[in-house]
C-alpha cells in the first residue's frame, strides 16, 4: 500500500502537495478524499498533524 501524500501547511493556509512540487487548494483535497486518495496534512512548522481540523 502506497504512502499517503504529505500536504503542508504554511502560513496564510498555503497547502503544498510534497509529493508534486506544488501548492493545491482546498477543493483539490476534497476532491483526493472523495476518490480515496491516502493524504495527511501537517502544520510546516511544527510537523503536527491538521487533516482533522481541515475536515472538521
Amino acid at each position: 500500500m502506497r504512502e499517503p501524500v504529505l500536504v503542508k501547511v504554511y502560513a496564510g493556509s498555503r497547502l503544498y502537495d510534497t509529493a508534486r512540487a506544488r501548492y493545491v487548494s482546498f477543493d483539490e483535497l476534497r476532491e483526493w478524499r472523495e476518490r480515496g486518495v491516502r493524504f495527511e496534512v501537517r502544520q510546516a512548522e511544527t510537523g503536527e498533524e491538521v487533516s482533522h481540523v481541515l475536515f472538521a
